[in-house]
């Protein structure tokens, strides 16, 4: 009796070029109750931005020894993810100047972004404290997003488990949005006032004193 090749799935075959990852290790899940997510939040905000002022870059106290952070150009010129306590406290201390994030606080331009209970893992099996932030740097300012679980092996204490921060603007090169957008028309006497499409060619040919940004040859 002929018995044919059965093919096996991708899903469950390495192929050339994958790469294994390894599976991630929740902490134990805790029973939430009467819980203030802000004041927890802030209470861990505090503690790491003590350590990014002080360039004290020990943080068992703030990430758990699982834990992960993917930053967009807030702590270099780079896109990093940082896996692991051991990692995340070395690639700080390696920072000559120290760590260009100078400090984080929680977002509150909306509701939605609040400090609040939320599932950390995609079965929800796991909840924790998940918090939008406001990051600034030495060069600009961004956003990020932290989620707190409690670390069963240290008494219950709020770590973080991920951390997310990009980089959105540079200082003293804003998005001319909002209250930084033009006002269009001045009303009153103005000597010598130009309008809309005379003060856009003065820029195009870079007339009174402007400079171009860049330069390319």
């Amino acid at each position: 009796m002929a018995s044919g090749a059965v093919e096996v799935p991708a899903s469950n075959r390495m192929l050339p070029g994958s790469h294994a990852l390894d599976q991630v290790h929740f902490p134990k899940a805790a029973a939430l109750s009467q819980l203030d997510p802000e004041s927890l939040v802030t209470e861990w905000l505090s503690l790491f931005n003590n350590h990014l002022q002080t360039g004290a870059f020990s943080l068992s106290r703030v990430f758990l020894n699982e834990s992960h952070w993917r930053d967009l150009l807030c702590l270099t010129w780079d896109f990093h993810t940082l896996s692991g306590l051991e990692n995340i406290s070395s690639f700080l201390k390696t920072q000559g100047k120290g760590s260009r994030i100078k400090s984080l606080a929680i977002d509150h331009t909306s509701n939605e972004g609040k400090p609040k209970v939320s599932p950390v893992d995609f079965g929800a099996t796991l909840e924790g404290i998940r918090s939008f932030l406001t990051v600034e740097t030495d060069v600009g300012r961004g956003r990020g997003l932290v989620r707190l679980v409690q670390d069963p092996d240290d008494g219950g204490k709020w770590k973080a488990f991920t951390l997310f921060t990009s980089l959105k603007e540079l200082k003293g090169h804003e998005e001319l949005i909002g209250e930084r957008r033009p006002t269009g028309v001045s009303h009153g006497s103005h000597p010598g006032r130009k309008n809309w499409k005379e003060r856009r060619n003065a820029e195009m040919n870079f007339e009174d004193g402007l400079e171009p940004a860049v330069i390319i040859v």
